[in-house]
């Protein structure tokens, strides 16, 4: 076979070089990043996302754009048999690159780095052809090479083999087949979690069952059911993984897994519950590689991102992020001490749990049992000197105090609080005790969210809503928008729906704002203010999406209500 023709390449850039050229991190960011590689080693993209400073998505694309080469979206690639018996996996996973079809000669391969002229050498010498790249994501490639190497790794038929092996396990079979088979169970549900974008694994016990469900998008969708022989099993293992007490089966445990996967290592966070039927569990999986602490990808307006980043800045003053739970507030007041310089300021967080470790930030971990409660732990804080105090959650009035006193007295202070809208969260914290005088003085912005799910992209398709649907949602019939629905397609699992993001009400307070606070001004009056000083509701959030094309209709109708 003739060898592959030489083309002239152009001058080859450092990864950092290329994201900073972009616009996409600085210099102090890249710093960071070049440090944590030193210690961990890794790929410089991948340590990136999972400091939160940028997205798999954005690397890769800020990287094609650099390279002068095509970025892909690999989860809607199909990958050519032809092409993978020319690069055997080992190669494939070792290059973190996927071969992905055979065009006019050339080799298409998709890497998450096109400027690695040596992994692409290598490629050459061993397919005899030219090798063309295109840009990737690192996971989604990681997700390319299993589907193309081992078929659905997430169908049944596998699936089902770890199962039996799991069964004769518990049935005390002494085969060799048998060994392993309920931490290849357990390590398969997770995975299987983990691939389908899931936030939540739930494993609950049933007389005759147990089942399996995934919260993905927010919705709880149908995974597998086991039999009923398993549960014990799984959940032993599970505790053993998560350094719970497997003989303890009558009150809630709670437990943190660093779980190693093909992309990296993922955080989960687990909870069991002692039900009637046996013990509940739910997984949360914490991935760092899908968060991006960052204002603009939170899904704020420009005006949003200005007040936050100017909120960020501030010597002292509150800061609460506010909304049901599993909304996104602690997102948001992780990339909000993004915007902190840590270099020039001491950082102390009080969590419970503590889900993202942060570089040059003191965390601290509440323990109540111990008598480490958000309170004694603010108070120990505030003899440590710092400068910016994030306290996980104002859950009692003693905290909500002690909170609104640090940041009176010099400090930065971030907090969330469960609420359902922004104005709202003045009578909550009126409610626990605090005086109004001492809200208006320290209270500076207040970010209530919650979060919709998006419309799929693969399968969106223009709408035209009829009158009813209008109305319902609070628009005339003579309204123009590019209105759109998901119909539905294997990528969303035929639900329509595929992603979430955050809705935000940002409410700023100024001066007027804080004058009717200190008087006990009615909310009525509060929102009127707020709403001349920019305050955008969810409602007209959400109807706004609506419009672009973003969200469904009923989307809007099932996340914000008009009173």
């Amino acid at each position: 076979m003739a060898k592959p023709q030489q083309r002239e390449r152009p001058p080859v850039k450092r990864v950092g070089e290329i994201l900073v050229a972009a616009g996409l991190i600085d210099e102090k960011q890249l710093s960071l990043a070049l440090t944590e590689q030193k210690k961990s080693g890794g790929r410089l993209g991948v340590i990136l996302t999972e400091l939160g400073l940028a997205s798999e998505s954005e690397v890769s694309r800020a990287l094609a754009h650099q390279s002068g080469v095509d970025h892909v979206d690999l989860d809607n690639v199909d990958i050519h048999p032809d092409a993978l018996e020319l690069v055997p996996e080992t190669l494939a996973r070792r290059l973190c690159a996927v071969p992905l079809r055979v065009e006019a000669g050339s080799l298409i391969v998709a890497m998450s780095n096109p400027t690695d002229i040596v992994a692409i050498d290598e490629l050459q010498r061993g397919t005899d052809l030219f090798v063309q790249v295109v840009s990737a994501g690192h996971r989604q490639i990681q997700r390319a090479i299993d589907r193309g190497y081992d078929g659905d790794v997430v169908g049944a038929g596998i699936l089902d083999r770890i199962i039996a092996r799991a069964l004769a396990e518990v049935g005390d079979d002494d085969s060799s087949d048998a060994k392993g088979g309920l931490i290849a169970l357990v390590d398969e549900l997770i995975s299987i979690a983990l691939r389908r974008d899931a936030t939540d694994l739930h494993l609950q016990p049933e007389e005759r069952a147990s089942r399996v469900r995934l919260r993905i998008d927010g919705e709880l969708a149908q995974g597998a059911v086991l039999k009923r022989v398993l549960h014990a099993s799984i959940v032993a293992r599970i505790k053993v993984m998560a350094g719970l007490d497997i003989s303890e089966s009558r009150v809630p445990q709670d437990g943190k897994i660093r779980f190693s996967c093909d992309t990296g290592v993922v955080d989960l966070r687990v909870s069991t519950f002692p039900s009637v039927t046996g013990e509940s569990v739910v997984i949360r999986i914490l991935d760092k590689d899908r968060q991006v602490f960052r204002l603009e990808a939170l899904g704020l307006d420009a005006r949003g991102q200005e007040i936050l980043r100017r909120a960020g800045n501030r010597p002292n003053g509150l800061i609460l992020a506010v909304g049901p739970t599993g909304s996104g507030k602690s997102t948001t007041l992780y990339t909000l001490l993004r915007t902190v310089n840590v270099a020039r300021r001491k950082v102390i967080t009080i969590e419970d749990p503590v889900e993202y470790e942060l570089p040059i930030v003191t965390q601290c971990q509440v323990n109540e049992k111990a008598g480490l409660t958000f309170a004694a732990s603010l108070r120990a804080v505030l003899r440590h000197d710092p400068d910016v105090v994030l306290v996980g959650e104002m859950r009692d009035p003693e905290t909500a105090s002690l909170a609104i006193r640090a940041a009176l007295t010099g400090h930065l202070v971030f907090s969330t609080l469960h609420t359902n809208d922004a104005v709202g969260t003045v009578g909550r914290i009126l409610d626990m005790g605090v005086d109004a005088y001492l809200i208006s003085s320290c209270l500076a912005v207040i970010a209530a969210q919650r979060l919709i799910r998006l419309t799929c992209t693969q399968c969106r398709e223009p709408y035209e809503p009829t009158p009813e649907e209008l109305a319902a949602i609070g628009f005339s019939e003579d309204i123009e928008g590019q209105f759109a629905r998901g119909v539905g397609c294997e990528r969303c699992g035929n639900s329509g729906f595929r992603g979430r993001e955050a809705l935000f009400e940002v409410l700023e307070v100024t001066p007027p704002v804080a004058q009717l606070i200190s008087r006990g001004a009615h909310a009525d009056d509060i929102e009127k203010a707020a709403r001349e000083g920019g305050l955008q509701t969810f409602r007209e959030a959400a109807q706004q999406r609506a419009l672009e094309g973003q969200i469904a209709l009923e989307e809007v109708a099932r996340i914000t209500t008009e009173f």
